[in-house]
């Protein structure tokens, strides 16, 4: 505050800022300036949040670009504090290991053979599968699942058979494209993908068959209606008995303008394996530039991450962390 000094005078400048007042006399009431408790505690409040916000967050990045040799990424597994990756076909019998920043720490390779692997999970010993069941023209007259024990590096093989498969193609009974697979007590479960091309149902097959070594035939245990959309990855919660499966559509408008979305699809509150008769819910996760969403995982109790494969403009795989 700034006084006259001449306590007398009681000078307003019209026009400007200041304003300038006489001296206080002894009989002046002055207002409480004290702040109130309430002020006090959202003072500290604003503080804290400051402070927290300045120490950063204890999540790895929410997202962030994977080595140029995964550029197309199709399965994951997060366990113990890495990632746990796979390429589509083109790839050898690859499993790419990556921090939770996408930097890669090695490579193991199966003793398998490797025609289109689509998909990976793990069961409660910590073995992994890999799926090599992609059928796109389903011609294919068995799939097999690799199943590798990190630890002894040994390598297993579940062959297997859908009812009717015979490789004349997609568009006959059998003959399923599949990418998506998660593992619930000794059963693997897998997500059948359709064709967006053509007049098609579009029904997601879901198929169960033993998580040992040997030739089985999957069995069907449900089927799910999905409009304009085809399934491209699968992760389960088995604790929270959550399911989420990847989808994702696409079009030409216009004639000439690709277009598409990628979906989440949680379902929970099933009874056993019967996934299907659960609650569904579905929120796209991305919209207009066509991106093929395959490799999804669960991060913890709040999140998960996805990852896109690479494409022609951005040239390399992204990894994403979305809430669950």
């Amino acid at each position: 505050m700034l006084f006259l000094s001449d306590p007398s005078a009681d000078q307003l400048a019209l026009g400007r800022r200041l304003v300038l007042l006489p001296y206080p006399s002894a009989t002046s009431t002055f207002i409480n300036m004290s702040p109130s408790p309430i002020s006090v505690r959202l003072f500290a409040y604003a503080v804290a949040l400051l402070l927290l916000s300045a120490c950063g967050s204890t999540y790895p990045p929410r997202k962030f670009s994977l080595p140029q040799r995964l550029r197309e990424a199709s399965g994951l597994v997060i366990d113990q504090g890495r990632m746990l990756w796979h390429n589509d076909s083109g790839d050898g019998p690859y499993l790419y290991s990556t921090d939770m920043a996408g930097s890669l720490l090695k490579v193991d390779t199966l003793r398998a053979a490797a025609i289109d692997y689509e998909d990976i999970c793990q069961d409660e010993a910590g073995r992994l599968y890999l799926g090599d069941f992609g059928n796109n023209r389903g011609l294919r007259q068995q799939q097999v699942i690799y199943r590798y024990d990190t630890v002894s590096e040994r390598t297993d093989s579940i062959v297997f058979t859908y009812p009717g498969q015979d490789g004349r193609g997609i568009q006959y009974p059998g003959n399923y494209n599949c990418e998506a697979m998660v593992f619930l007590d000794g059963q693997l479960h897998l997500f059948t993908k359709d064709v967006l091309s053509g007049d098609r149902p579009f029904y997601i097959k879901h198929f169960r068959l033993p998580a040992t070594p040997g030739n089985h035939e999957a069995k069907l245990v449900d089927s799910l209606y999905l409009p304009r959309r085809v399934i491209t990855g699968a992760t389960l919660d088995r604790e929270k008995k959550e399911l989420y499966l990847v989808a994702y559509n696409f079009r030409v408008l216009l004639g000439f303008i690709p277009s598409g979305a990628a979906s989440l699809i949680t379902i929970s509150g099933y009874p056993g394996d019967e996934f299907f008769k659960g609650n569904i819910e579905r929120r796209n996760i991305s919209w207009a530039v066509p991106t093929q969403h395959e490799a999804v995982a669960i991060y913890d109790d709040r999140y998960l991450y996805i990852a896109a494969e690479a494409t022609a403009i951005r040239r390399r795989a992204i990894a994403r962390r979305i809430r669950r």
